[in-house]
């Protein structure tokens, strides 16, 4: 077939050419015309039937979005001089007048409820006066009489102070958020470079808009830096420029068609979807390694291009395709996962791997063809004599050391397995930021003074019309309150009991003493004064249904690890199930932290489940090309053990167990396991051309494929250590954490493998010397 194939392609060279470059002017029309865009919205981890997101959902459907509030802090006596109190007040009028900003809540819109007399209910004014105003320390200290206000404009504590902003809820998920957060980031930057006073601004939109700004720098960046490194290594072992143009030519085809398939999928660019151009580049140069590799070895014994490109088609076609499909297939699976955001990235990455297959394949043999026959120079890579010293030590080992192999595998094995008992799980929304970001060192100041900036929310449903403010219902809720306020890892929790609280202490004039809630005899008065008040037709409609039966209660985590947020969640639920009995109210534990740390749980084990299935398609791809229970075996040893070794790292140096972390395990056997394919295809060549000397097959095998191993083991470590230099701490593991796997796992085939196949010898001849089908058969050569 592969013969046929050659022949195909050698003679069919201006059509592939002016087809490629058709095809490629196709691509580049489709990204032009429908465009690429970034993601502005956070990704759904949970499926829909989840009840988690389903609480969520019924939670917005209610309520609305909870999502829309940007703080910006501040700790500094000089912000009381006139002139910087004057600068403070233009930066908050110009971000008021920002098209996507709802409104601005700071001291001076704080309000009061002051009875009125004459006409009942509660008049609404500003705790401030418009006299008041330029004096600060004044302003602080009338604040600071409404218990209310605590922890959403001032710290009780200190003179730490904050202003909430309020974004449309309508943009959140659109372009127009990114637009003014990056506005509103840089009025405050210009007020901290003219008044020398730190702010810090945090806050659900700010920290998506700088994700995903940093997403978005670091596409090009990475795209630009694997290039950079895989191509100058490439050049440094090939030492030909030629080599090295149509190097890039075959993966920058592959990253214009990925970019394509984003815009013809209308799929946006996300964190996961952002690192498949790199990979392409990284994972492609090895494709372009065994063929260059192939074809000058070939020219090199005969002398005759064409003869060689027909050949290095035919004896690395099967391998190659056979490689490249188990790579698709290790991505390919997370498209069975219930994760959209896995899906996408599972179907854009596999399909380009299939791509750039075919790009290597009909690019390379087309252009040499054109190109002039090697140089010495060009061939004398092969003869290097440091990488022959390398592969001659690995053959000594194998050939002559084979126990000292075994037992270097096992303690290995038993180091591995005891750092794997120490591995542990995260769910951290902020977890894999960059602890250097200045975004999330103003998270830091949140949740040192204010409680934090993680939305979390309890919903009570009383399943009756104005159950909400029934005396016995706002005296529950004020006890779960005061109990999430007791664990001191939130902001004080904002609910209708809070509210009524602030209306009796209007109702006694303000006097901060009669913050809190109404007697029975109270009750009834204080609640009708609330409802004749006009002026705030949502003094407490943010926080109840317009059936007055649910009501939420709302307050913001500070930036915990994952275990910890999870105890406190099941802390909470617990007091809610023993103060609202299941058999008279409905509640639950809803909010963006907390779906998002349920979400990674869940894309956890659905990623566990995808790499188990990796393993067992590729186990079978080896059953297929091998038929011997045996080889099976021995094919996957050698994979697991750098998989293992590279878990046991994780628990030994406290990298946990997150989406980012094990999406290694997938990558890295996807593209390890190519290597064992590679190897034991020419190990299954050469066992038939040495007569089923299973020594001289070895031997012979790490000396012909072991460059290329070598080889395409460096390019790739090179390639995601690229990756160690994100600003997203996921993807700095990713990348450290894959080199260091596809290193092992290069020692791994080139030592362990062989040595199994001259240990187990007696199992694998048979089935090889006479396979049902022969994957890799040669016969047409000749």
């Amino acid at each position: 077939m592969w013969k046929k194939i050659a022949s195909l392609i050698l003679r069919n060279r201006v059509g592939i050419l002016i087809g490629l470059i058709t095809f490629m002017l196709v691509c580049l029309v489709c990204i032009f015309t429908w465009g690429v865009r970034f993601t502005t919205s956070n990704a759904q981890l949970l499926p829909s039937s989840d009840p988690v997101m389903q609480d969520f959902n019924h939670f917005q459907e209610t309520f609305g979005s909870e999502a829309n509030m940007i703080v910006i802090g501040y700790e500094d006596e000089r912000m009381g001089q006139v002139e910087n109190l004057m600068q403070w007040e233009d930066l908050l009028k110009d971000i008021q007048e920002i098209p996507g900003i709802e409104g601005i809540f700071s001291m001076n819109e704080a309000k009061k409820l002051v009875r009125d007399t004459m006409n009942g209910g509660f008049k609404i004014e500003n705790i401030i006066s418009e006299s008041q105003q330029t004096d600060w320390n004044l302003m602080r200290n009338e604040i600071r009489k409404f218990p209310f206000y605590e922890s959403l404009l001032f710290n009780k504590d200190n003179e730490a102070m904050q202003v909430v902003v309020y974004m449309d809820p309508g943009i959140i998920d659109s372009e127009e958020r990114v637009k003014d957060v990056v506005k509103i980031n840089d009025m405050v930057n210009q007020f901290i470079k003219d008044t020398g006073i730190s702010l810090y601004l945090s806050g659900m939109p700010v920290i998506r808009t700088m994700n995903s700004q940093q997403v978005k720098g670091e596409t090009i960046t990475f795209i630009l830096a694997s290039l950079g490194v895989t191509c100058l290594i490439f050049f440094l072992f090939f030492r030909s420029f030629r080599a090295t143009f149509v190097a890039v030519s075959v993966v920058l085809s592959a990253v214009i068609l990925c970019f394509a398939m984003l815009s013809v999928f209308d799929y946006e660019i996300t964190l996961l979807t952002a690192l498949v151009p790199p990979l392409l580049i990284v994972i492609g140069i090895p494709n372009c390694i065994y063929l260059l590799n192939k074809y000058q070895a070939e020219y090199k014994m005969h002398r005759n291009k064409i003869k060689a490109l027909q050949r290095m088609i035919m004896h690395v076609g099967n391998p190659a395709m056979l490689t490249n499909l188990t790579t698709a297939f290790g991505f390919f699976t997370f498209v069975f996962t219930e994760s959209s955001t896995l899906r996408e990235f599972g179907t854009i990455a596999s399909l380009n791997i299939i791509g750039i297959f075919i790009f290597s394949f009909l690019l390379i043999p087309t252009l040499y063809s054109y190109f002039p026959a090697p140089k010495k120079r060009h061939l004398s890579h092969h003869q290097t004599n440091w990488t022959n010293t390398i592969l001659n030590g690995m053959e000594n080992l194998v050939l002559h050391h084979r126990r000292w192999v075994y037992v270097s595998a096992g303690l290995i094995l038993v180091f591995s397995i005891i750092g794997i008992s120490q591995m542990t799980t995260s769910g951290n929304l902020l977890d894999d930021m960059s602890k250097k970001a200045k975004f999330y060192r103003d998270i830091s100041f949140f949740d040192n003074e204010f409680g934090g900036v993680l939305p979390l929310e309890v919903v009570i449903d009383t399943k009756r019309s104005n159950g909400v403010t029934s005396l016995s219902t706002l005296n529950k809720m004020d006890e779960v309150s005061s109990y999430i306020d007791s664990l001191d890892l939130s902001s004080k929790p904002i609910a209708v009991s809070e509210l009524v609280k602030f209306a009796k202490q209007g109702y006694y004039g303000s006097d901060p003493d009669f913050y809190e809630l109404p007697t029975n005899q109270e009750r009834a008065f204080i609640l009708n004064e609330i409802q004749q008040t006009q002026g705030d037709a949502n003094l407490i409609g943010n926080y109840v249904d317009s059936t007055g039966s649910i009501a939420r209660m709302t307050t913001l985590l500070k930036n915990l690890e994952s275990k910890d947020m999870e105890n406190v969640i099941a802390h909470i639920n617990t007091r809610l199930r023993e103060v609202f009995p299941e058999e008279q109210y409905d509640s639950y534990v809803t909010g963006m932290a907390y779906v998002f740390m349920k979400g990674t749980t869940y894309l956890t084990k659905n990623l566990l489940l995808s790499l188990s299935l990796a393993v067992f398609l590729i186990a079978i791809f080896m059953a297929i090309m091998f038929r011997s229970p045996q080889m099976i075996l021995i094919a996957l040893i050698p994979n697991f053990l750098p998989l293992l070794t590279t878990a046991g790292v994780m628990g030994y140096i406290g990298i946990p167990i997150k989406p980012s972390t094990i999406l290694v395990f997938s990558i890295a056997f996807g593209i390890a396991v190519d290597d064992t394919i590679h190897f034991l295809a020419k190990y299954r060549q050469d066992l038939n051309l040495f007569h089923g000397n299973i020594s001289k097959a070895v031997e012979y095998s790490i000396q012909e494929v072991g460059n290329s191993m070598f080889y395409t083991s460096v390019v790739l470590f090179a390639g995601f250590s690229v990756f160690m230099f994100s600003g997203f701490m996921g993807i700095v593991a990713l990348g450290g954490l894959i080199s260091f796997t596809l290193l092992v796992a290069m020692l791994s085939n080139l030592i362990l493998l062989p040595s199994l196949l001259l240990s187990y010898n007696s199992l694998t001849t048979k089935r090889f010397k006479n396979p049902d089908v022969d994957f890799f058969d040669e016969s047409e050569e000749n």
